[in-house]
Protein backbone atom coordinates (compact mmCIF):
# COMPACT_ATOMS: atom_id res chain seq x y z
CA UNK A 1 0.00 0.00 0.00
CA UNK A 2 2.70 2.55 0.85
CA UNK A 3 4.30 2.28 -2.33
CA UNK A 4 0.94 2.93 -4.20
CA UNK A 5 0.72 5.92 -2.16
CA UNK A 6 4.04 7.01 -3.18
CA UNK A 7 3.28 6.92 -6.72
CA UNK A 8 0.38 9.20 -6.05
CA UNK A 9 1.97 11.38 -4.31
CA UNK A 10 4.70 12.00 -7.03
CA UNK A 11 1.73 12.29 -9.37
CA UNK A 12 0.38 14.95 -7.38
CA UNK A 13 3.65 17.32 -7.16
CA UNK A 14 3.61 17.05 -11.10
CA UNK A 15 0.40 18.16 -11.29
CA UNK A 16 1.14 20.95 -8.52
CA UNK A 17 4.13 21.94 -10.48
CA UNK A 18 2.43 22.50 -13.47
CA UNK A 19 4.74 24.73 -14.88
CA UNK A 20 3.50 27.26 -17.38
CA UNK A 21 -0.14 25.81 -17.90
CA UNK A 22 -2.35 28.39 -17.91
CA UNK A 23 -3.94 28.93 -14.41
CA UNK A 24 -7.87 29.07 -16.02
CA UNK A 25 -6.68 25.46 -17.22
CA UNK A 26 -5.90 24.40 -13.38
CA UNK A 27 -9.17 25.50 -11.69
CA UNK A 28 -10.67 21.88 -12.10
CA UNK A 29 -14.19 21.74 -13.76
CA UNK A 30 -16.17 18.59 -14.26
CA UNK A 31 -14.10 18.51 -18.10
CA UNK A 32 -10.78 20.08 -16.50
CA UNK A 33 -8.32 18.62 -13.75
CA UNK A 34 -6.04 16.03 -12.64
CA UNK A 35 -7.06 13.15 -10.66
CA UNK A 36 -6.10 9.80 -9.74
CA UNK A 37 -8.71 6.79 -9.89
CA UNK A 38 -8.08 3.34 -8.51
CA UNK A 39 -9.18 0.32 -10.48
CA UNK A 40 -9.46 -3.23 -9.46
CA UNK A 41 -6.35 -4.94 -11.67
CA UNK A 42 -8.85 -7.58 -13.37
CA UNK A 43 -10.93 -4.64 -15.18
CA UNK A 44 -8.08 -3.22 -16.48
CA UNK A 45 -8.59 -3.76 -19.94
CA UNK A 46 -12.47 -1.73 -20.36
CA UNK A 47 -10.83 1.20 -17.56
CA UNK A 48 -8.18 1.98 -20.86
CA UNK A 49 -10.57 2.21 -22.98
CA UNK A 50 -12.66 4.30 -20.92
CA UNK A 51 -9.94 6.64 -19.85
CA UNK A 52 -8.50 7.23 -23.49
CA UNK A 53 -11.94 7.91 -24.68
CA UNK A 54 -12.89 10.50 -21.96
CA UNK A 55 -9.62 12.54 -22.48
CA UNK A 56 -9.70 12.63 -26.09
CA UNK A 57 -13.31 14.76 -25.57
CA UNK A 58 -11.65 16.78 -22.68
CA UNK A 59 -8.51 17.97 -24.01
CA UNK A 60 -8.05 20.16 -20.40
CA UNK A 61 -8.94 16.82 -17.99
CA UNK A 62 -5.82 14.08 -17.25
CA UNK A 63 -7.13 10.95 -15.80
CA UNK A 64 -3.96 9.05 -13.74
CA UNK A 65 -5.64 5.23 -13.34
CA UNK A 66 -3.53 2.83 -11.08
CA UNK A 67 -4.14 -0.68 -11.55
CA UNK A 68 -3.78 -2.63 -7.99
CA UNK A 69 -6.04 -5.25 -6.17
CA UNK A 70 -9.65 -4.51 -5.09
CA UNK A 71 -8.78 -3.94 -1.51
CA UNK A 72 -5.88 -1.83 -2.50
CA UNK A 73 -8.56 -0.06 -4.79
CA UNK A 74 -10.86 0.57 -1.86
CA UNK A 75 -8.53 1.98 0.21
CA UNK A 76 -6.76 4.41 -1.98
CA UNK A 77 -10.68 5.94 -2.62
CA UNK A 78 -11.27 5.91 1.36
CA UNK A 79 -7.96 7.75 2.46
CA UNK A 80 -8.38 10.35 -0.23
CA UNK A 81 -5.58 9.19 -2.59
CA UNK A 82 -7.60 8.58 -5.23
CA UNK A 83 -11.02 10.29 -6.34
CA UNK A 84 -12.64 7.39 -7.80
CA UNK A 85 -12.19 3.29 -7.07
CA UNK A 86 -13.51 0.97 -10.05
CA UNK A 87 -14.44 -2.37 -8.54
CA UNK A 88 -16.88 -5.40 -8.75
CA UNK A 89 -18.29 -5.12 -5.04
CA UNK A 90 -20.26 -1.96 -3.03
CA UNK A 91 -18.55 -1.50 0.27
CA UNK A 92 -18.99 -3.23 3.32
CA UNK A 93 -20.65 -1.77 6.68
CA UNK A 94 -16.86 -0.75 8.32
CA UNK A 95 -15.65 0.55 5.24
CA UNK A 96 -19.10 2.92 4.29
CA UNK A 97 -18.06 4.65 8.02
CA UNK A 98 -15.75 6.73 6.12
CA UNK A 99 -18.93 8.18 4.81
CA UNK A 100 -20.65 8.59 7.70
CA UNK A 101 -17.62 10.00 9.98
CA UNK A 102 -17.16 12.80 6.90
CA UNK A 103 -21.20 13.70 6.71
CA UNK A 104 -20.79 12.25 2.56
CA UNK A 105 -23.15 10.92 0.78
CA UNK A 106 -22.41 7.26 0.23
CA UNK A 107 -22.54 7.38 -3.97
CA UNK A 108 -21.94 3.90 -5.70
CA UNK A 109 -23.11 3.71 -9.17
CA UNK A 110 -23.51 0.42 -11.57
CA UNK A 111 -21.25 0.67 -14.62
CA UNK A 112 -21.44 -3.10 -15.78
CA UNK A 113 -22.07 -6.26 -15.66
CA UNK A 114 -18.67 -8.15 -15.56
CA UNK A 115 -18.48 -12.06 -14.92
CA UNK A 116 -15.28 -14.27 -13.63
CA UNK A 117 -14.28 -16.30 -16.58
CA UNK A 118 -12.54 -19.88 -16.24
CA UNK A 119 -9.98 -20.87 -18.91
CA UNK A 120 -7.73 -23.68 -19.72
CA UNK A 121 -5.35 -24.74 -21.98
CA UNK A 122 -5.91 -25.91 -25.48
CA UNK A 123 -4.76 -29.40 -24.74
CA UNK A 124 -6.81 -30.07 -21.56
CA UNK A 125 -9.59 -32.05 -22.50
CA UNK A 126 -12.31 -30.87 -19.90
CA UNK A 127 -13.96 -27.32 -20.50
CA UNK A 128 -17.57 -27.82 -18.35
CA UNK A 129 -17.88 -27.04 -15.19
CA UNK A 130 -20.59 -26.02 -12.54
CA UNK A 131 -21.12 -23.95 -9.65
CA UNK A 132 -21.23 -26.80 -7.42
CA UNK A 133 -17.96 -28.39 -8.40
CA UNK A 134 -16.31 -25.06 -8.00
CA UNK A 135 -17.18 -24.66 -5.00
CA UNK A 136 -16.22 -28.19 -3.88
CA UNK A 137 -12.84 -27.42 -5.58
CA UNK A 138 -12.68 -24.90 -3.26
CA UNK A 139 -13.92 -26.58 -0.64
CA UNK A 140 -11.29 -29.03 -1.10
CA UNK A 141 -13.49 -31.95 -2.03
CA UNK A 142 -13.20 -32.27 -5.48
CA UNK A 143 -9.37 -32.30 -6.32
CA UNK A 144 -8.96 -34.27 -9.45
CA UNK A 145 -10.27 -33.86 -12.92
CA UNK A 146 -11.61 -36.98 -12.45
CA UNK A 147 -13.60 -36.22 -10.07
CA UNK A 148 -16.15 -33.69 -12.28
CA UNK A 149 -19.25 -35.06 -13.42
CA UNK A 150 -17.76 -34.10 -17.07
CA UNK A 151 -14.15 -35.10 -16.29
CA UNK A 152 -11.99 -36.90 -18.90
CA UNK A 153 -8.51 -35.41 -17.89
CA UNK A 154 -5.61 -36.98 -15.32
CA UNK A 155 -3.96 -35.38 -12.68
CA UNK A 156 -4.56 -32.55 -9.88
CA UNK A 157 -6.63 -29.56 -10.39
CA UNK A 158 -4.82 -26.23 -9.63
CA UNK A 159 -6.67 -22.71 -9.88
CA UNK A 160 -4.83 -20.08 -11.14
CA UNK A 161 -5.84 -16.61 -9.61
CA UNK A 162 -4.34 -13.50 -10.73
CA UNK A 163 -2.67 -12.21 -7.11
CA UNK A 164 -3.14 -13.32 -3.35
CA UNK A 165 -6.33 -10.61 -2.67
CA UNK A 166 -8.03 -11.30 -5.98
CA UNK A 167 -11.10 -9.93 -6.13
CA UNK A 168 -11.67 -12.67 -8.40
CA UNK A 169 -11.13 -15.10 -5.23
CA UNK A 170 -13.24 -13.13 -2.94
CA UNK A 171 -15.90 -13.01 -5.11
CA UNK A 172 -16.03 -16.73 -5.74
CA UNK A 173 -16.07 -17.46 -1.81
CA UNK A 174 -18.23 -14.79 -1.39
CA UNK A 175 -20.39 -16.30 -3.59
CA UNK A 176 -20.37 -19.57 -3.08
CA UNK A 177 -20.05 -19.07 0.82
CA UNK A 178 -16.76 -20.89 1.12
CA UNK A 179 -15.74 -20.38 5.03
CA UNK A 180 -12.29 -21.50 4.67
CA UNK A 181 -9.87 -21.79 1.41
CA UNK A 182 -7.05 -23.30 3.49
CA UNK A 183 -7.68 -26.76 1.58
CA UNK A 184 -8.03 -25.17 -1.86
CA UNK A 185 -5.40 -25.87 -4.53
CA UNK A 186 -4.96 -22.31 -5.42
CA UNK A 187 -1.80 -20.59 -6.87
CA UNK A 188 -1.75 -16.77 -7.47
CA UNK A 189 0.59 -14.77 -9.88
CA UNK A 190 0.50 -11.10 -10.24
CA UNK A 191 -2.10 -10.22 -12.45
CA UNK A 192 -4.72 -11.64 -15.06
CA UNK A 193 -2.40 -11.41 -17.80
CA UNK A 194 0.08 -13.38 -16.15
CA UNK A 195 -3.20 -15.96 -15.40
CA UNK A 196 -3.70 -16.44 -19.15
CA UNK A 197 0.14 -16.66 -19.97
CA UNK A 198 0.35 -19.80 -17.01
CA UNK A 199 -2.46 -21.24 -18.30
CA UNK A 200 -0.70 -21.33 -21.97
CA UNK A 201 2.07 -22.80 -20.75
CA UNK A 202 0.54 -25.65 -18.05
CA UNK A 203 -1.97 -28.01 -19.26
CA UNK A 204 -3.76 -29.04 -16.46
CA UNK A 205 -4.44 -25.98 -14.36
CA UNK A 206 -7.81 -23.19 -14.56
CA UNK A 207 -7.42 -20.33 -14.49
CA UNK A 208 -9.90 -17.79 -13.15
CA UNK A 209 -10.00 -13.79 -14.78
CA UNK A 210 -11.69 -11.21 -15.16
CA UNK A 211 -13.96 -12.34 -18.58
CA UNK A 212 -12.90 -8.26 -19.80
CA UNK A 213 -9.28 -9.74 -20.84
CA UNK A 214 -11.04 -11.80 -23.35
CA UNK A 215 -14.41 -10.44 -24.35
CA UNK A 216 -13.75 -7.64 -26.75
CA UNK A 217 -12.86 -9.61 -30.12
CA UNK A 218 -11.91 -5.94 -31.60
CA UNK A 219 -8.34 -5.49 -29.03
CA UNK A 220 -5.62 -6.12 -30.67
CA UNK A 221 -4.17 -8.22 -27.37
CA UNK A 222 -7.50 -10.36 -28.25
CA UNK A 223 -5.01 -12.88 -30.89
CA UNK A 224 -2.43 -13.08 -28.26
CA UNK A 225 -4.55 -13.95 -24.80
CA UNK A 226 -6.74 -16.21 -26.91
CA UNK A 227 -3.58 -18.49 -28.23
CA UNK A 228 -3.42 -21.84 -26.79
CA UNK A 229 -6.63 -21.54 -24.22
CA UNK A 230 -10.19 -22.34 -24.17
CA UNK A 231 -13.02 -20.88 -21.93
CA UNK A 232 -14.87 -23.18 -19.95
CA UNK A 233 -18.41 -23.62 -19.73
CA UNK A 234 -20.16 -23.32 -16.47
CA UNK A 235 -23.88 -24.67 -15.52
CA UNK A 236 -26.05 -23.74 -12.86
CA UNK A 237 -26.48 -27.67 -11.44
CA UNK A 238 -24.74 -30.89 -13.04
CA UNK A 239 -26.05 -31.86 -15.85
CA UNK A 240 -25.95 -34.59 -18.60
CA UNK A 241 -26.97 -32.15 -21.73
CA UNK A 242 -24.76 -29.61 -22.40
CA UNK A 243 -27.07 -26.80 -23.75
CA UNK A 244 -27.22 -26.40 -19.97
CA UNK A 245 -23.68 -25.17 -19.78
CA UNK A 246 -22.65 -21.66 -20.99
CA UNK A 247 -19.49 -19.30 -21.66
CA UNK A 248 -19.52 -15.79 -20.19
CA UNK A 249 -21.21 -14.36 -23.48
CA UNK A 250 -22.77 -10.92 -23.22
CA UNK A 251 -26.04 -12.33 -24.04
CA UNK A 252 -25.79 -15.39 -21.44
CA UNK A 253 -24.77 -12.50 -18.79
CA UNK A 254 -27.56 -10.72 -19.86
CA UNK A 255 -29.91 -13.79 -19.21
CA UNK A 256 -28.64 -14.81 -16.02
CA UNK A 257 -27.81 -18.36 -17.74
CA UNK A 258 -24.61 -17.70 -16.81
CA UNK A 259 -23.80 -18.63 -13.44
CA UNK A 260 -21.19 -16.30 -12.41
CA UNK A 261 -22.00 -11.98 -13.56
CA UNK A 262 -20.98 -9.53 -10.85
CA UNK A 263 -21.35 -6.04 -11.16
CA UNK A 264 -19.01 -3.56 -11.64
CA UNK A 265 -19.55 -0.19 -9.51
CA UNK A 266 -17.86 3.44 -9.39
CA UNK A 267 -17.57 4.80 -6.07
CA UNK A 268 -16.19 8.05 -5.29
CA UNK A 269 -16.19 10.21 -2.28
CA UNK A 270 -16.02 13.77 -4.02
CA UNK A 271 -18.05 15.96 -1.96
CA UNK A 272 -18.78 18.58 -4.95
CA UNK A 273 -19.05 18.00 -8.84
CA UNK A 274 -15.35 17.70 -9.76
CA UNK A 275 -13.61 15.96 -12.35
CA UNK A 276 -14.27 12.54 -10.63
CA UNK A 277 -18.34 13.59 -11.05
CA UNK A 278 -17.30 14.42 -14.55
CA UNK A 279 -15.50 11.19 -15.74
CA UNK A 280 -18.33 8.99 -14.11
CA UNK A 281 -21.10 10.66 -15.82
CA UNK A 282 -19.20 9.86 -19.29
CA UNK A 283 -18.64 6.31 -18.36
CA UNK A 284 -22.69 6.32 -17.45
CA UNK A 285 -23.86 8.08 -20.84
CA UNK A 286 -24.73 6.60 -24.20
CA UNK A 287 -20.69 6.86 -25.01
CA UNK A 288 -19.54 5.77 -22.48
CA UNK A 289 -21.77 3.10 -22.14
CA UNK A 290 -21.40 2.33 -25.64
CA UNK A 291 -18.09 1.74 -24.88
CA UNK A 292 -19.01 -1.03 -22.46
CA UNK A 293 -20.99 -2.36 -24.91
CA UNK A 294 -18.13 -3.01 -27.61
CA UNK A 295 -15.64 -4.83 -24.96
CA UNK A 296 -17.74 -7.65 -24.60
CA UNK A 297 -19.71 -6.95 -21.45
CA UNK A 298 -23.08 -6.43 -20.39
CA UNK A 299 -23.67 -2.20 -20.13
CA UNK A 300 -25.74 -0.89 -16.88
CA UNK A 301 -27.79 2.02 -18.24
CA UNK A 302 -28.49 1.09 -22.13
CA UNK A 303 -30.50 -1.57 -23.29
CA UNK A 304 -29.23 -4.20 -24.98
CA UNK A 305 -31.44 -6.06 -28.27
CA UNK A 306 -31.21 -9.50 -28.25
CA UNK A 307 -32.26 -11.11 -31.81
CA UNK A 308 -33.74 -14.61 -31.96
CA UNK A 309 -32.72 -16.72 -35.22
CA UNK A 310 -35.30 -19.19 -35.60
CA UNK A 311 -34.69 -22.12 -38.45
CA UNK A 312 -37.52 -23.21 -40.95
Amino acid sequence: MKKYLALLALGGGLWACGGNRDKQQQVETVSRGEITVAVDESLEPILKSEQDAFMAKNKYATIHSVYVPELAAIQLMLQDSARVAVVTRNLRAEEMKVFTDHNLRYRAYQLATDAVAFIVNEKTPDTLITRSEIRDILDGKIKKWSQLRHGRGKGNITLVFDNANSSNLAFLTDTLQIKDKANAPIYAVKNNQEVIEYVQKNPGVIGVIGVNWISDTNDPQYPKFMKGIRVMAVGHIPSDDLDDYYQPFQYTIALKKYALARPVYLITKEARRGLGTGYINYMLSDPGQRIILKSGLLPATQLLRLIQIKNF
